[in-house]
This record gives structure tokens, sequence and C-alpha cells, in this order.
């Protein structure tokens, strides 16, 4: 999915944008993964809903996953418990670092894709001979042209009545134009662990059949003209399972 948003200049005026926008997309996965294990079946698949607010400087954008375990035969006895390791594919064509967390929740995010998940607004300045976009959070004055939108409302429902855990947390580099981050790119200069880490997760057929994960982007604000060199550029961001899944019996308790 692309988003965008064009403006028409007014016919003897001058316009410098803040960024003319960028293009957007992403995904938990491109694909559904399908793993077929001894007596169990993990896949791993994209949420429907997602929110795309990276057109301009000081927005944000939310794709999430769920990954899911079921028994091959319904009347096993036994139980399976599945682990794997998350990686982040990530396009960033813009001069700017963009900054990404990436959450694990036990539900899904409701509503996801509605005006009530965060309350980022596109701002508009201009003098007659500039005209400056830019997203901020509705709470500001509104002609602070370095806000940015902070994703409170969001990851406040992430973390408070969801539950949520806070896995890590970094920068999409704007000196690697496209790059994977894995396990072994946290706690580095520019990516870090939070609560969490991209090996291990884990899920099973008794107590945890499903888990889901949320990455969010945000586009920071340098109150300058990023237009130069952001404009029309893409930025992507795609979760997916890295390697291969282990599947064990389950055990309560072990």
């Amino acid at each position: 999915m692309v988003c965008g948003a064009e403006y028409e200049a007014v016919v003897g005026a001058t316009f410098a944008y803040f960024t003319a926008s960028t293009q957007t997309s992403g995904s938990a996965t491109s694909t559904v993964e399908t793993t077929e294990l001894k007596g169990a079946t993990i896949k791993f698949t994209s949420e429907a809903s997602k929110f795309e607010l990276l057109n301009y400087p000081g927005g944000l954008a939310v794709y999430g996953a769920k990954a899911t375990i079921e028994k091959q035969q319904p009347d096993d006895e036994n139980d399976y418990e599945a682990t794997f390791n998350l990686k982040i594919d990530y396009t960033n064509q813009t001069n700017t670092d963009l900054d990404w967390e990436l959450y694990m929740v036990e539900s899904a995010y409701d509503g996801l894709d509605t005006a009530q998940t965060t309350t980022c607004t596109l701002r508009q300045k201009g003098d007659g001979a500039e005209t400056q976009f830019w997203y901020s959070d509705a709470s500001d004055a509104g002609t602070d042209n370095t806000a940015s939108c902070k994703a409170e409302t969001l990851v406040g429902k992430l973390t408070g009545t969801m539950g949520g855990t806070k896995i890590a947390h970094g920068k999409l580099n704007a000196s690697t134009p496209s790059g994977t981050i894995t396990k072994n790119d946290l706690d580095s200069e520019t990516n870090f662990q939070d609560s969490g880490d991209l090996e291990g997760r884990k899920i099973n057929t008794s107590t945890t059949k499903s888990k889901y994960y949320y990455i969010v982007v945000k586009y920071p604000n340098s109150g300058e003209d990023q237009s130069p060199t952001d404009a029309g550029k893409t930025i992507s961001a795609t979760l997916s399972i890295d390697g291969e899944v282990a599947s064990t019996i389950y055990s309560a308790g072990e």
C-alpha cells in the first residue's frame, strides 16, 4: 500500500514543503509464513489493520503481525511449543534517521486503522512565501514546526490496557537505505533490547496459542526543510521470522 498526499501551489506563490509526501508501505510480513513441524503448524501473518502517517516529518506508522500455532491432529494428547526469532527488513530512502519500537501483546489491537488510534494531526504554516507541513499531537499549539507526534495514546494502550511488552527499539539509519535488523544487531550503537529480544519468541498449543507484534515507526521532525532529500522517497518496514522454527513437546510449568 502506498500512501501520499499532493498539494497544488497557488499561482504566483512559491511553496517550500518540509517534505513533499514520502511514499510509505509496510506489513508484518509480505506473505503468510507457514511452518509444518512434527505435531504442529506455525503461521506468521500480517494484521489487516495498520496505521500510516509518514507523509510528512513528525508522523508515525504502525504495522502488526500475528504468530499462531495449532496441532496438526486435534485429538493429539500432546501439546507443542514453537520457538522462533524475528527480523525487521526496512527501507529508508530519506536523509532522516527514523525511530522504531517493537511491542508484543497477546491480543489484537482493535481499531488500529481508525483516527482514534492516535492524536497525530497534520499541521500547516505559511507566510505567503513558503508553506510548511508536519505532524504533531493535537494537544500541541499547532504553530511549533519542531514538534512531532509522540504516539502516547497508541503506546499507552499497547503497554497499558493490553498488557504488552516493549521488546526492542532503535534507528532505521538513513546511511543504510535498506537493511535487516536481527538479534545480532541489538545492543549496538543504534539498536537496543528493552524487556525482551528478537530471539527465542515462544507460543504453545496449550496456554498461549497466539501472540501479536507491532512495529511503531516514527519520522522525526528536524524543524528545518527536509524536502530537498526526503521528498518522494520510500519508507517501509516488514516483520518476519528469521531462520528456522523449533518445536518441542510443551509441559506447563517448565
